[in-house]
């Protein structure tokens, strides 16, 4: 996967998912919460992860994915498309999504990841 890259998840997830994804995945993730980014406009957040560097953020928020696509990466994006469901079940799809949408980002290069009903 990508050892030097760290996942930040936006406002729209509880940060017990970060220590779960951690745990699971092996790689740094972090919330919102820990990183003090639930106040930033989403501008601000890009601009932090992008002199950040090798971020990966995980969002719900469709203006992030529009910022990426003007502004460039990094940070990469992984945009989560399915809705509210409970810690557990956001948790399970994470787990297995996840994963796939690194692969997609380290091999293939794409700098935005969709995960939606579809990948269900």
């Amino acid at each position: 996967m990508l050892p030097d890259f760290e996942i930040w998840l936006d406002n729209h997830f509880s940060p017990i998912l970060a220590k779960w994804l951690t745990d699971e995945l092996g790689i740094v993730v972090k919330s919102s919460y820990i990183l003090k980014l639930y106040n930033l406009t989403d501008i601000e957040i890009y601009n932090k992860a992008k002199q950040e560097g090798n971020i990966i953020l995980l969002s719900k928020d469709t203006d992030l994915e529009e910022i990426i696509s003007i502004k460039g990466s990094p940070p990469k994006l992984i945009a989560i498309k399915i809705g509210n469901c409970s810690n557990k079940k956001m948790f399970d799809i994470l787990k297995t999504e996840t994963s796939k949408a690194l692969e997609l980002i380290n091999v293939y290069k794409k700098d935005i990841i969709e995960i939606t009903k579809q990948h269900l």
